[in-house]
């Protein structure tokens, strides 16, 4: 059971990371907009998320053991 739960928190670390990726990514054509620097900073942020999300996971499979 310690294995899926470790699967399922690095997955959804992962997703977070692509996502903010996915938002750092978009540029808009007609420029930067508010749109556009709010997208930014939600990536930046999912992008922390995720790794600590990973970071979390890491360090919980590591402890139980």
């Amino acid at each position: 059971m310690k294995i899926f739960g470790f699967a399922v928190k690095s997955i959804a670390g992962l997703v977070a990371v692509a996502a903010g990726i996915f938002l750092l990514a978009h540029q808009n054509e007609s420029g930067d907009t508010w749109l556009e620097v709010i997208a930014h900073g939600a990536g930046i942020y999912f992008i922390a998320s995720g790794l600590f999300m990973i970071g979390s996971a890491i360090t919980s499979a590591s402890s139980d053991q």
